[in-house]
């Protein structure tokens, strides 16, 4: 099945806000843009060293007239962590920086290894910041499914990276968090991006920020008895057993996963535990073509799979 919604864009200050966390050079060129293309909506700033700016606009790439060298990075790195880039080590290992108010800072380099694993990134060389956009409406399919079934069916949203999955799950945390009578939900925030805009109230929502995923759901489960539980990227095994524990306690469970089909989901080696045990009833693809103010979703039957 297919269905299909227009979005409602909402401008917000994480623009704003995210360029206070650059260097002036790179604000004063982004300004430029935006007061010559007030329309455009920018989802992404990508920064490479010895490069000139680029964007993300509307899901289209655009470039500024602005170079930038290994000093501008530096420069914007050092910004980006508030001045203290060992308080963001954890994060810098795993390629982003949280920034605050939902914005993440994808960052990529030269890798120090130790077997196998990464202990820093050196010479980071480029920067990619996501802006976090409220779209009205965008989870209003999702709310439907999850509702007409009592909020007990789980349902998993798979897309190619950059689809709008995150901006779904974050709309959907607004519409439970508001119902009465209420939901006991839990919010996994690893990544600081589900729970941005903090001037809505999240009343009946327990927050876990920054908490790893794993360790967060069973946390919520054993503490918090939540009736749902909300989380982004399934990205390990570990991750999936311990959804699979919860969902036997008991608890509904919205979630992501990087997928371009419904084949390829099914075939993801670290979901083969949930889809095997059942643990969700739906999987709900999430399409949007470049440049559209419309979401395509086809709903799969997983119990039936």
């Amino acid at each position: 099945m297919r269905y299909t919604i227009i979005q409602n864009k909402k401008t917000d200050n994480a623009l704003a806000y995210a360029l206070t966390k650059l260097p002036e050079k790179i604000q004063t060129s982004i300004n430029d843009y935006v007061k010559s293309n007030i329309f455009n909506q920018i989802n992404e700033i990508r920064l490479h060293s010895n490069s000139n700016i680029s964007l993300i606009v509307d899901s289209k790439n655009i470039t500024i007239d602005c170079f930038l060298n290994s000093n501008d990075i530096n420069e914007s790195i050092d910004l980006l962590c508030s001045g203290s880039v060992y308080a963001h080590f954890d994060t810098i290992k795993e390629g982003y920086i949280s920034v605050g108010k939902g914005i993440r800072a994808g960052i990529c380099g030269r890798a120090n290894l130790e077997n196998g694993k990464i202990k820093g990134i050196d010479n980071i060389s480029s920067i990619n910041i996501r802006l976090p956009k409220r779209y009205f409406h965008s989870a209003d399919y999702l709310f439907e499914i999850m509702k007409n079934k009592n909020f007990k069916s789980s349902i998993i949203l798979y897309s190619p990276p950059g689809i709008g999955k995150t901006t779904i799950l974050r709309e959907m945390i607004y519409k439970i968090s508001s119902l009465e009578p209420p939901i006991r939900a839990a919010i996994i925030d690893s990544r600081e991006e589900l729970t941005p805009f903090m001037d809505s109230p999240f009343s009946n929502s327990d927050i876990f920020i920054s908490y790893p995923k794993g360790l967060a759901i069973e946390l919520a489960t054993k503490s918090m008895t939540p009736e749902i539980i909300i989380c982004d990227e399934i990205s390990s095994e570990a991750e999936a057993e311990s959804i699979l524990k919860a969902v036997n306690s008991g608890v509904t469970f919205i979630a992501t996963s990087h997928a371009s089909s419904f084949s390829e989901l099914t075939s993801k080696k670290i979901l083969k535990s949930l889809i095997t045990n059942n643990v969700f009833d739906y999987a709900l693809g999430v399409n949007r073509r470049i440049g559209s103010s419309k979401y395509e979703f086809t709903l799969n039957k997983l119990k039936e799979y």
